[in-house]
């Protein structure tokens, strides 16, 4: 039973957590980092495929870990090359990759496979050095620009989307410039901002310095109005450009409007991609690709006629 439309489905390919991230609570819930087997992953993509699924979205706590509990070097890697090659699907593609576990093999996995969608969904946290060792996850803001670049030199085009908490405990305003400076430096083409909550049973939940609420949605509104500006600036770019396009179906937001989603857009979680023109004499059906040029664009969503 798919509780997704009929082109499109979500694979679980591993449960559980191993990281000591301090503000979250799964390894309790869940346990253990535990990979599901290689060839039960495969089996289900093959299944789907042949009841109709063009599009297979990979998920886990961390999918770039995938493997590694049963000695499987660059097992993600690997299982979307094995994917790749299933003739039905259209598109790959893999959600949350851990920023110190993406390898130069699975990128060049990637670039290397027109079916595997050049996105990529790297959960940052945050920039600042002092907090992310706050939060246990270490990394920068230098070492993620060089992940960065890394990641646009091997892919070309490649997607970015990324996420942070900000009013961590202890977060100074030094740290959350550092922030702002990082995501003007990193321009990413999607970009969510949480605000810190405590959560009862994570190490977090017993930190001192901890921000008002009404501070910590400040600084949320702030670092998304940046962003807004970079997305808007991103998505004019787009105006003119042709790409394919899964139709969903009618728009929610008018009956005049159909929905559907490019490469650049995963399932449910980025902007809207609206088709306000259709040749004459065309009926699209939903779940079929479509070659679409964008005539209007955003700071978030996309309006695009069929070609």
């Amino acid at each position: 039973m798919l509780p997704t439309p009929r082109s499109t489905a979500y694979i679980k390919i591993a449960e559980g957590c191993d990281h000591p991230c301090s503000f979250c609570i799964i390894p309790q819930l869940r346990g253990k980092f535990r990979s599901r087997r290689f060839e039960s992953v495969v089996a289900e993509a093959e299944r789907l495929a042949r009841s109709g699924v063009r599009e297979i979205t990979l998920i886990g706590q961390d999918t770039t870990c995938y493997g590694e509990d049963f000695d499987l070097k660059d097992g993600l890697a690997l299982l979307l090359e094995r994917l790749a090659a299933i003739e039905e699907l259209r598109w790959v593609r893999f959600l949350y990759a851990y920023p110190n576990k993406i390898t130069g093999r699975l990128l060049g996995t990637i670039a290397a496979h027109e079916k595997i969608c050049s996105y990529m969904d790297v959960p940052l946290q945050h920039a600042s050095a002092a907090t992310l060792k706050r939060m246990k996850r270490g990394g920068s803001a230098d070492i993620f620009l060089r992940t960065i670049e890394k990641m646009r030199r091997i892919i070309p085009g490649v997607t970015l989307r990324t996420s942070f908490i900000v009013g961590f405990p202890g977060e100074t305003e030094k740290e959350f410039e550092e922030l702002c400076d990082f995501v003007r430096a990193a321009e990413f083409d999607w970009m969510g901002a949480f605000a810190y909550s405590d959560q009862e049973g994570a190490s977090a939940f017993s930190l001192d310095q901890k921000l008002s609420p009404r501070e910590i949605e400040r600084r949320r509104k702030h670092v998304m109005q940046i962003q807004k500006g970079i997305s808007k600036r991103k998505k004019k770019a787009l105006r003119g450009k042709e790409f394919d396009v899964l139709l969903e179906g009618p728009s929610e937001e008018s009956d005049l409007l159909l929905e559907g989603r490019t490469v650049m857009h995963a399932p449910e979680i980025d902007g809207k991609l609206y088709i306000a023109d259709v040749p004459e004499g065309l009926a699209p059906n939903p779940g079929e690709f479509y070659r679409c040029q964008i005539t209007e664009t955003h700071e978030y969503d996309l309006v695009a006629k069929i070609v």
